[in-house]
Order: C-alpha cells, then sequence, then structure tokens
C-alpha cells in the first residue's frame, strides 16, 4: 500500500470520526478530531516534500547528465590538440588511456593506437565503474595533470587550457556535490516522511489502529459504524 493511499485512508477515517458526532469522545488528546486533522496536515506536508525532494534530485541527475555530455568531444579535441603540439608518444598513450576511461571504451594495445581515426563516441556497453561519474571527474583531473605537464602543449583555445581544464573541473566537481547533496535532502525527507506516518509513538498509522479500537469499543465490533473503519488499510 503506497503512502499516498495510507494518507487518503486516514483523511477517510477523520470523515467518518467527524460523523460520529458528539459520541466520539476519546479521552486521548492524539485521538481527538483536531489532534487526527493536525496528524493529517502533517502527513500531507511530509509528503510533499519528498516529492519535491525527489524532483529536485532528479532535475539535479538530468543537469549533470546534460552537462557531462559534452566531455568526450571535449577531451578527444584536447587529446588531438596534444597530438598535434608534437608531444611524445608516450604522453599521448596516457592521455588516451584517460579518454578511454571517460568514454568507457577500452583501449587496445598501445603498438596499434591511431590516434586520428579515433572518434569520441561513447560505446553503449559500460562497466559501472566507467559510469561513475565520480570516475569520468577523476581521469578528466588526471588528464587535465598529463596534458598541462608537457611543455610543447600551448593551446590558444580557452577550453583545452590548464586554465579551461581546470575551470571545468570544478564545475564538475559541483555538479557531482550537488547530486550529492540532493539525494542528501531527499533522503532525509523520506525519513522524516516515515518517522510521521510510522515510526514515531503518534505516528499516523498507530494513531489510525487506536482510533480504530476505540470505535469498536463504543460502537461494539459487529456495529455499521465499526464497519466503516475496520475496512480501511494502513500498511507500511
Amino acid at each position: 500500500m503506497s503512502h499516498v493511499k495510507n494518507a487518503e485512508a486516514f483523511a477517510r477515517l477523520i470523515s467518518f470520526c467527524t460523523g460520529y458526532g458528539g459520541k466520539y469522545n476519546p479521552g486521548s488528546p492524539n485521538l481527538q478530531v483536531d489532534a487526527l486533522v493536525n496528524a493529517l496536515n502533517e502527513t500531507q506536508q511530509a509528503l510533499e516534500r519528498v516529492k519535491v525532494a525527489r524532483t529536485n534530485f532528479d532535475n539535479g541527475v538530468n543537469q549533470r547528465k546534460q552537462s557531462f555530455s559534452p566531455l568526450p568531444n571535449l577531451v578527444s579535441s584536447i587529446l588531438r590538440t596534444l597530438e598535434a603540439s608534437g608531444a611524445k608518444r608516450e604522453k599521448i598513450l596516457d592521455a588516451r588511456a584517460f579518454l578511454h576511461q571517460i568514454i568507457g571504451s577500452s583501449p587496445k594495445n598501445p603498438s596499434s593506437h591511431r590516434v586520428e581515426n579515433r572518434e569520441a563516441i561513447p560505446q553503449k556497453r559500460r562497466s559501472q565503474l566507467q559510469l561513475a561519474f565520480v570516475s569520468k571527474v577523476d581521469a578528466f583531473s588526471k588528464l587535465a595533470q598529463a596534458v598541462s605537464s608537457e611543455p610543447v602543449y600551448q593551446p590558444r583555445e580557452k577550453e583545452f587550457s590548464r586554465a579551461g581544464m581546470e575551470e571545468k573541473l570544478l564545475e564538475l566537481n559541483k555538479l557531482n556535490r550537488d547530486v550529492d547533496d540532493l539525494r542528501g535532502a531527499w533522503r532525509r525527507a523520506i525519513i522524516e516522511r516515515n518517522e510521521i506516518m510510522y515510526l514515531r509513538d503518534e505516528s499516523m498509522v498507530r494513531t489510525a489502529k487506536s482510533v480504530k479500537k476505540y470505535v469498536r469499543a463504543i460502537y461494539g465490533p459487529f456495529s455499521a459504524q465499526y464497519a466503516l473503519v475496520k475496512s480501511l488499510e494502513f500498511n507500511y
């Protein structure tokens, strides 16, 4: 049973209790109608916070995906610029290894590398590690360090320069942190919702079960009044 359905059942429970009139008069403050209404409002607010947090997380994930998508082409261009600069073969092979980590393909034997015929197109099959955005940032950081340490690498294009790569690295790291923060906010909202609805002493579900017991006590187990609330299900 979904959390929303539990909340809907609780709203129906309140409606039934209100309809009983003055006979529904529990001594426990948390079972009184006003307290039930407050509990429902608190539950609905908690559900809304989870929904908003989930949406924010999804938007953050989508934004990160869009921002990372040009990275293979950027790295490929940096690699080609490094090659054009006359850098040593070993440095080019090192840079290419980082490219493969970013795009998720496995490099061939170093002796068979042909940079000029390679396209920075992500492969369809990638390992989990290669798909991890943190791993991509780590590979890009290592690439930037390797390329920047090559004396003959002096690009005029800002995005290929050491400063440009450092700026991109800051951007990518921030995107990962933002997604982590949004994921954390979503999880905290879920924990808060679960506390309100199920886990604390006067949670919504525990209160609902107590209300059903009280209605049974005052009207009897075979009464029409109890039949109304008996059919309501509250599950976690």
